[in-house]
């Protein structure tokens, strides 16, 4: 079947370019929300899966070509195809159905698919939109194998795909998640060539200091953090490719597109330390001269380890710190404290750069709470810093907290508030438009800082 999957943009073309332009300084800061502008890497996987079974399959970013409705609509009807696959999350849910209202109406036979986190999470609200056909719940390689192969004729029932949710006469069909792969092996590599890769590594040089790309070789996540919905499409149990493949595709990577370094964006890299060691022992042995950048938790640091990954190419850690208010690091559940992330931090700042993450106007804080972030993010001299306003996410447990404690009501959630740069009323104690002050004030310190 020929098949189109598209990745929406966060912002309509124009109004990502003026954001863009506005935020390139807190974007050279390492912010990575005021223009959101990540490589699709969960549609180049299922590019290349759909791929081996042998459908014609292009992806369409929208989001790198700053592609408006009207050039997704010549583009589809130029293309024809069959099937229509669209990523969304939450913030992403208005731009994904407007993609499936334009496809509707470009090509009316054409199916329309959903996939993704909110999806997932939310399959029937997302099928009460009459422009989308099928949602895939869970992680989706499988599940849209499946479908394509019902669709032409290959396969069996519509109701046995795992994960597929669609209506019916009587109602809805909603299927339980699509389990999740045991084994990232089975898996081929994620096609780069499917995007525009240049375009992402020029991005990551403003971002990240270095001319690299995101990887991500791993899914789940064994934590609980309150605010994250991972585990809901990607399950608790953490799962990761071979070492040997990651570096395989390292240097593929660098062979092909010329990159010094690479970010992985797995929610956790250093989740096993043997995988971990194994991983740089290669790196060394083979000379790869990639430089690379991962996330991990406060909790995960150890000095040994650090420095074994330094030698194999670690430029720099990006640490979930989120708070500097011990009642906050409470509610979002981060299980650890004010001190360790102090002596953690200080300790991951004799190896390699340190990056943090953190989040202003978490349910229930005030502006002492905020104050006290703000102080604290001074004080641990950080290379860099991506500041978020707190969204509330279905699927975490803090937006179930949020619906009991009756701040958010979920038939009336403003998907185009759920974006970390917007202040979501009701959910601290702070007023919004006060918010957004104090989140303007923190990063233009941060982008003083860094120019400094």
């Amino acid at each position: 079947m020929k098949v189109i999957l598209i990745n929406p943009a966060f912002f309509d073309g124009n109004e990502f370019r003026n954001r863009y332009e506005d935020y390139v300084d807190w974007i050279k800061g390492g912010n990575l929300y005021v223009a959101p502008f990540e490589p699709p890497l969960g549609l180049a996987y299922l590019v290349s899966y759909a791929k081996t079974l042998g459908h014609d399959v292009t992806l369409l970013d929208m989001q790198v070509l700053m592609m408006d409705s009207e050039a997704l609509a010549r583009r589809l009807a130029e293309e024809r195809p069959d099937v229509v696959g669209v990523t969304a999350m939450t913030p992403t849910l208005p731009a994904a159905l407007r993609v499936a209202e334009v496809t509707r109406k470009a090509l009316p036979h054409a199916h329309v698919v959903l996939g993704g986190v909110h999806p997932t999470l939310d399959p029937w609200s997302v099928l009460s939109n009459p422009n989308v056909d099928f949602a895939i719940r869970g992680e989706g390689e499988t599940a849209l194998g499946q479908l394509l192969d019902t669709l032409s004729g290959k396969g069996g029932e519509l109701a046995v795909v795992q994960g597929l949710c669609y209506r019916t006469d009587t109602g809805l069909h909603i299927s339980e998640k699509a389990p999740p792969l045991k084994d990232l092996e089975q898996l081929p590599p994620a096609d780069y060539d499917s995007f525009p890769v240049e375009r992402y590594i020029e991005h990551n040089g403003l971002l990240r200091g270095i001319r690299g790309i995101s990887m991500i070789v791993s899914r789940g996540c064994p934590y609980s953090c309150s605010f994250c919905a991972v585990q809901q499409t990607m399950s608790r149990r953490w799962r990761v490719k071979s070492a040997s493949k990651v570096v395989d595709d390292i240097v593929a990577l660098r062979d092909r597109h010329g990159i010094e370094g690479v970010w992985f964006k797995d929610s956790i890299f250093n989740m096993k330390p043997s995988w971990t060691r194994e991983f740089c022992e290669l790196m060394i042995e083979r000379k790869v001269g990639v430089e690379w950048q991962a996330n991990t938790r406060i909790n995960l640091l150890k000095e040994d380890e650090l420095a074994l990954m330094r030698r194999a190419g670690l430029s720099q850690i990006d640490l979930g710190i989120e708070s500097g208010s011990p009642r906050s690091l409470l509610r979002l559940n981060k299980q650890i404290t004010v001190d360790q992330i102090r002596e953690k931090v200080k300790l991951a700042k004799k190896h390699v750069r340190v990056f943090g993450f953190f989040m202003i106007g978490i349910p229930g804080e005030d502006e002492e709470d905020v104050r006290q972030t703000f102080e604290f993010a001074k004080s641990l001299e950080l290379d860099r810093w991506s500041w978020s306003i707190y969204s509330p996410l279905p699927g975490s447990r803090l937006y179930d907290e949020l619906i009991a404690e009756g701040r958010v009501e979920p038939v009336r959630l403003d998907h185009s508030n759920v974006h970390f740069t917007q202040a979501y009323a009701g959910i601290s104690n702070i007023d919004p438009a006060r918010l957004k002050e104090w989140y303007r004030e923190i990063n233009d310190y941060f982008t003083r800082r860094k120019a400094a």
